[in-house]
């Protein structure tokens, strides 16, 4: 009756749970009771169960929190990075290659084991020849992630690193142990120079041939390594094999066809055969049929005009593809038949197609057809299909040509190269900055090559480029900048270590440090005057005249050893010097410089100097 008994008299008017539900609440309310009546009337059998389902629980929850945080967390911190890679893979793709390492810098933070952050950790690093590089491509060792490109960027972050040592033997191993591809052929080259190269795929390659004669795309590109070797006997064994791949109808052979034409000294017959291959082949287009047109008039160059009226017969009815190298051609020196190549299309084929027309207007401008030019250039459907920067730089071209005011052509240059750089074509660029240099606008240069210098594939020319726009600028500051940042990159090049010293000597910056690298130089090349004048700078700058004069003895200044403004520095040192007709040769030397010639600021001033 005691236990029966219902205690809770407002549970009567309530509706009653769903009866499968039941047992469930009844045993919940017999664990935990839902009122103090229920805690009161709870059996001491119950009060233990509850107590121990709670411990019991607890103890689970800690347990599994123990096993399963750290696991459940590193997921969590894995999927952020993830995340992360991805957005800096898009920003990489789209070259804004800083977004891109700030994203990669946060998913390291997050996730320090990814495998797809660390190897691109390791991309970005080997990019900006940062040592750590090496690490990231250890941790991929130490996974067991690495790959065959990360083996390939090992050897190229070796070679940033100045180690060339571990990057040849990485490499040979590879080549030990796979089939040389043209990554690995164009790493050698870089690695071991040319010649060592050679010596070293030819071997592998061989071996590699000899086990699979049945490769035949292996065979190109074996015939491709011993084409292009210094040794008459393997060049013959590379044209060989290039004949047999040649063999047949199919793309294999094309590109064999089209190794054979850059082989540069085929036997008679054999150019003939190439010839009548290039023409004939099912495959080929009209950049094998000007391939076959150019060798037959180097062969037979009496017959030149009937093979470029030939060119243009041929030309009706071809595809605008294959009329492209066909114009080309015809308006290329030594051709340079501009009239001819217009007669091919009509303006209207011209400003369809983007290749045509930058063609078209390239022989527009060489005809001096410069109203034509101009009225295509502001043309709508010219700009429709032609790119910012090309249409920019024809108008600097055109502004130019036609003898308007320099404001216009800096400012369609400007735009340009603006352009170039939004579009992010550096090969246009390199064409901007080497017409303002022509140009005299050399402040425009010096930007344009500047940021030719960004991209690894034209960053050579870059810099070769902004050193040289630097000295033409007079900017000193730019000057070492450039040249300090050459000379990390590529610190066997006596040029770039030359133009660095010359702009510590000339700012008077560490030039006890400086004298002993340029005497080294000296010491190289005793009967370099350039050399040897840095050497005299470097004691003028610490006053030892004595030793300075020394060195100016014997200097031949009448063949342009030295530009004007290293003439001038001369002038000022023999000026400051301990021989007694100092001033007379210092006058002497002023006599044959230009005072209009372009100096860098401290030349100008010891011209200055020497002329008081």
């Amino acid at each position: 009756m005691l236990f029966s008994q219902n205690i809770d008299p407002n549970q009567a008017d309530k509706p009653r749970p769903f009866v499968l539900l039941r047992p469930f609440i009844t045993a919940w309310q017999w664990l935990v009771p839902p009122t103090q009546a229920h805690r009161d009337r709870q059996s001491t059998t119950a009060r233990v169960v509850a107590i121990s389902s709670v411990v019991i629980i607890c103890g689970t929850v800690i347990v599994l929190g123990f096993l399963y945080a750290k696991p459940i967390q590193d997921e969590y911190q894995n999927w952020q990075a993830e995340r992360l890679y991805k957005e800096a893979l898009e920003h990489t793709n789209d070259k804004n290659y800083r977004a891109g390492w700030d994203k990669i810098q946060r998913a390291v933070q997050i996730a320090p084991d990814n495998i797809n952050v660390i190897r691109l950790s390791a991309e970005y690093l080997t990019a900006l020849r940062q040592p750590e590089s090496i690490y990231f491509l250890d941790q991929l060792e130490r996974h067991g992630a690495t790959k065959e490109s990360d083996r390939v960027l090992r050897v190229r972050a070796l070679m940033t690193l100045q180690r060339p040592k571990e990057a040849s033997e990485v490499l040979e191993d590879m080549l030990n142990k796979q089939m040389p591809t043209d990554t690995l052929m164009k790493l050698a080259e870089q690695v071991w120079g040319k010649s060592q190269k050679d010596a070293m795929l030819t071997k592998a390659m061989t071996n590699y041939a000899e086990r699979h004669p049945e490769d035949r795309e292996h065979a190109l590109r074996l015939a491709r390594v011993q084409i292009a070797s210094s040794k008459q006997l393997e060049v013959s064994d590379g044209l060989r094999l290039a004949w047999k791949v040649a063999e047949g109808e199919d793309d294999l052979s094309l590109k064999a066809l089209e190794l054979l034409d850059s082989a540069s000294n085929l036997p008679p017959d054999e150019s003939k055969k190439l010839i009548q291959r290039l023409r004939n082949h099912p495959k080929g287009n009209g950049w094998h049929l000007v391939a076959a047109l150019r060798r037959q008039v180097k062969i037979d160059p009496l017959r030149r005009d009937t093979l470029i009226l030939e060119a243009a017969t041929l030309a009706k009815g071809r595809t605008r593809d294959d009329l492209v190298p066909l114009f080309r051609w015809l308006i290329e020196p030594p051709q340079n038949e501009y009239l001819k190549a217009l007669s091919l299309i009509t303006e209207d084929e011209a400003v369809s197609y983007q290749p045509l027309l930058e063609n078209y207007l390239t022989a527009l401008t060489a005809l001096g057809r410069f109203s034509d030019l101009e009225r295509l250039v502001n043309d709508k459907r010219v700009a429709a299909i032609l790119s910012r920067t090309i249409l920019a730089f024809f108008r600097a071209h055109l502004a130019y040509v036609t003898h308007k005011k320099p404001e216009e052509t800096r400012a369609a240059l400007i735009s340009a190269k603006n352009a170039s750089d939004i579009e992010h074509r550096a090969d246009l660029l390199q064409r901007i900055a080497g017409y303002a240099e022509e140009r005299g606008h050399y402040d425009i240069a010096e930007e344009a090559f500047r940021a030719v210098a960004l991209n690894p594939e034209h960053e050579r020319v870059g810099f070769d480029g902004l050193i040289r726009m630097t000295k033409s600028n007079g900017n000193t500051e730019g000057l070492l900048a450039s040249s300090g940042e050459a000379v990390r990159r590529w610190p066997d090049d006596s040029r770039y270590q030359e133009d660095f010293l010359y702009a510590n000597l000339l700012t008077g910056r560490d030039v006890e440090l400086t004298l002993s690298q340029v005497q080294k130089l000296f010491e190289l090349q005793p009967k370099d005057y350039q050399r040897q004048l840095f050497v005299a700078l470097a004691y003028w700058r610490m006053s030892d005249m004595a030793t300075a004069t020394q060195y100016l003895n014997g200097m031949d200044l009448s063949n342009n050893h030295l530009t004007p403004g290293q003439q001038a520095v001369f002038a000022a040192i023999a000026r400051d010097s301990t021989a007694e007709n100092a001033v007379d040769v210092a006058r002497q030397v002023l006599r044959d410089i230009d005072p209009t010639a372009r100096m860098l600021p401290e030349e100008r001033q010891c011209f200055t100097k020497a002329a008081r």
